[in-house]
C-alpha cells in the first residue's frame, strides 16, 4: 500500500513551507515506532497521525500510546516513576508472578550477585530481573517494584513461536508488538539512525550520558546493533524477520521530516 501524505486541515493553514516537514501519513491504520536517534530532535510527535509506540526513555519527555522497554535498568526507572500505573507498556522479562515484600526480603541476600533496587515505598510487589550479557551470564539482579494496577504486558512472540522476539532491541521489539497485536497497514520507524546512518564510532542516542545510558563517545552500544554480539541478534536480521513475518504490513523509515522511504531499501 502506498502512503498518501496529508495534513490535518486545521493545522495546514498555520504551517510554513518548512513546517510541511511534519507530515502525517493518512492510511487506515499507521503506527509510528519512535526511536531515540538524534535525527528526531525537533520533530513534533503530536503531528504524527497514528498510534505512537515509544522506546525506552521516551517516557521521560512524552507519553506515547504504547511504551516498549527491553533494558532492565530503564524498566526499573520507569516503574519507579509510576509511569505504568497510568500508561500502557510492553516490557521484557517475567511479570506474572511478583513477590511480596516479605518474600523478597528473605531471598534478596541469597542471589549471589549484587542487587539493584528500583522500589518505591508505595510498591506492593517486587519483580526480579537478571542483568548481564550472553557471554558471561547474569552480573546483577535488579529488583523492580510494581503495583497490581500497573498496565504492563509481557513481551512475547506468537503462541507457536513464543521466543521469536527474544534478544531484540527495543525499537524492533516495539514494531513486532505493534505488528502482531494490532491491525496496522503501515509501520513507520522514526529516529532510527542506526538503520540508515550507522556510525560505529559513537553512540547516537539523544539520551546518551543520562541515567541508564552510556556516553556518546562510547561506541559499544552501536557495535551491538551491527554485530549482534553478547547474545543479541543483529538489527538487520531482526528487521528481515519482521518483514518476512508480517508480509501484509508496509514498513517505512522516516530519515528526517521530509524523507519517508520503504524499509526494504536498507535490507539488501
Amino acid at each position: 500500500m502506498n502512503l498518501d501524505i496529508t495534513l490535518d486541515p486545521e493545522i495546514a493553514e498555520e504551517l510554513t513551507p518548512t513546517m510541511y516537514s511534519y507530515l502525517s501519513l493518512e492510511t487506515d491504520s499507521t503506527a509510528y515506532i519512535i526511536g531515540n536517534g538524534q535525527s528526531r530532535i525537533g520533530l513534533d510527535l503530536e503531528l504524527l497521525n497514528g498510534d505512537i509506540w515509544g522506546c525506552n526513555a521516551l517516557f521521560r519527555d512524552y507519553t506515547p500510546d504504547y511504551l516498549t522497554i527491553v533494558d532492565v535498568s530503564i524498566m526499573g526507572e520507569c516503574c519507579e516513576s509510576k509511569y505504568p500505573k497510568y500508561n500502557k507498556c510492553y516490557f521484557s522479562g517475567e511479570w506474572d508472578d511478583p513477590l511480596g515484600h516479605e518474600e523478597y526480603n528473605m531471598i534478596k541476600g541469597t542471589m549471589g550477585v549484587p542487587v539493584k533496587e528500583w522500589i518505591d515505598p508505595s510498591h506492593s510487589k517486587v519483580t526480579m530481573h537478571g542483568k548481564g550479557n550472553g557471554n558471561v551470564g547474569i552480573l546483577e539482579m535488579q529488583a523492580i517494584g510494581i503495583e497490581d494496577d500497573y498496565k504492563i504486558s509481557k513481551i512475547g512472540g506468537p503462541p507457536e513461536d513464543y521466543h521469536l522476539f527474544e534478544n531484540w532491541f527495543a525499537g524492533t521489539t516495539a514494531a513486532a508488538m505493534a505488528s502482531m497485536n494490532h491491525d496496522y497497514d503501515n509501520v513507520v520507524f522514526v529516529g532510527f539512525d542506526s538503520i540508515w546512518n550507522y556510525d560505529s564510532t559513537k553512540y547516537n542516542n539523544i539520551y546518551a550520558g543520562t541515567r541508564c545510558y552510556g556516553t556518546e563517545d562510547d561506541p559499544e552500544n552501536n557495535r551491538l546493533v551491527e554485530t549482534g554480539d553478547q547474545g543479541w541478534i543483529s538489527q538487520t536480521d531482526q528487521l528481515k524477520t519482521l518483514v518476512d513475518r508480517f508480509p501484509n504490513i508496509d514498513y517505512y523509515i522516516m530519515k528526517d521530516e521530509l524523507s519517508i522511504t520503504p524499509l526494504e531499501r536498507y535490507l539488501v
